[in-house]
């Protein structure tokens, strides 16, 4: 188990169970009830998979996953509130600016009742709105990438690049055509949808009590010039992979395993290249072994063309990066979520987490994602997106060197 796992999974609960078996004015019996609550919560996507056969995105009706999930991301919240307490209560000790601590400040006074319900109530408020904002309808994001060696028919190409849509128990039909409908009127030249477009399995429900594929299908409305082409992510493999990739072809949608198309426009061409998520290896699928020799055969700057990488982990970058690669699209971050959390977001994805970077002198692209995984389905401050990347010839833009 990863250190940041543990962190997630077991720190939180056992922290506040602590403080709650700690807490004096509460009587043995509701202190124990307290802390059953809070191992339940805690342990909220276990008791799914084991129930709803799916962790990723369980086979249950909306109107139960949310009310858990919303005390899910509170507990977590509430956690990040005691811990900045309990961080700025030790250093006042460490510093001696606070009085010697005696058995009255263990005593239910007024300040450390308010405090304590102070600090539950912002966790459960703050909880509702980033559920209200992470299931919300992405923002459009018009954005300008002038590339000095573009070719010069290139120039004017819009692509509008869709990631971690996550289609699953929270998602309906009615939110899938509306981002369908959001994109079309951009008027795209090619559609780009960098891997986690779904959740589960395609029968499983979907949020209006549907099945998933029947809110997938609405993705059939995507149409532009030279196409609608993805990658896979990671989630596509932790359940029926075989199933939704035959779905994905049945809504025109074509998934680029580990291979390119050239899509010419005019004397110029755009090679697009995308590339299975790694964690297709640990289910047996085939996944890239080695990009350099990939890319080393498709057309370059010298055959006035231009190589665009769609990738779902923006890790990957340094390496397509080195092997030749103009631009990558990527996503898997989610932006991070939540602002403060995003800074862990980015540790554990080598600095990169939404936005432009260049990569060794590759433009990449890290999207905030469309939609939410279901696991955790909250962002504050940091809201879903969909890009629209129109591409320009000239200096270069200029964004974060890496």
């Amino acid at each position: 188990m990863t250190p940041l796992r543990f962190v997630i999974l077991f720190l939180p609960p056992l922290w506040l169970m602590a403080h709650v078996l700690g807490w004096r004015g509460l009587r043995w019996p509701l202190r124990l009830l307290a802390a059953l609550a809070l191992v339940l919560v805690s342990q909220a996507h276990a008791i799914d998979g084991w129930l709803f056969q799916s962790i990723a995105g369980p086979d249950m009706p909306a109107w139960l996953l949310m009310p858990q999930l919303w005390l899910y991301t509170a507990m977590l919240l509430l956690f990040c509130c005691t811990l900045f307490w309990d961080t700025l209560w030790l250093l006042r000790r460490l510093f001696r600016q606070a009085a010697v601590q005696t058995r009255a400040d263990f005593a239910p006074d007024r300040r450390r009742i308010l405090r304590r319900g102070g600090a539950l109530a912002l966790s459960l408020g703050a909880s509702a709105v980033g559920m209200a904002q992470g299931l919300a309808l992405p923002k459009v994001r018009e954005l300008s990438l002038a590339l000095p060696d573009l070719p010069p028919d290139l120039a004017g190409l819009r692509i509008a690049h869709l990631a971690d849509l996550h289609i699953g128990p929270l998602t309906s039909r009615d939110w899938v055509r509306q981002v369908a409908a959001l994109t079309m009127r951009l008027q795209p030249d090619l559609v780009c949808l960098s891997g986690d477009l779904s959740d589960g399995r395609p029968e499983y429900r979907a949020a209006d009590g549907g099945s998933r594929a029947r809110a997938f299908s609405e993705l059939a409305a995507l149409r532009a010039g030279y196409g609608v082409f993805a990658c896979t992510g990671n989630h596509e493999y932790y359940s029926d992979y075989p199933g939704w990739m035959a779905l994905y072809a049945r809504s025109g949608i074509r998934v680029l395993h580990n291979e390119a198309v050239l899509l010419p426009r005019g004397a110029a061409r755009l090679v697009l290249l995308g590339l299975d998520d790694r964690t297709g290896g640990r289910f047996g699928y085939p996944v890239a072994t080695d990009v350099p020799a990939l890319l080393a055969g498709l057309p370059g700057r010298a055959d006035n063309a231009c190589r665009l990488v769609m990738a779902h982990r923006p890790d990957t970058a340094m390496l397509h990066a080195q092997a030749g690669a103009d631009m990558q699209l990527s996503g898997h971050t989610h932006g991070g979520q939540c602002l403060g959390m995003d800074r862990i977001v980015a540790h554990y994805n080598q600095g990169l987490v939404r936005g432009w970077y260049r990569v060794a002198g590759m433009p990449l692209y890290v999207s905030n994602g469309a939609g939410l995984w279901s696991g955790y389905p909250l962002r504050l401050g940091v809201p879903a997106e969909i890009e629209l990347i129109t591409l320009q010839r000239g200096q270069a833009t200029v964004m974060p060197e890496l």
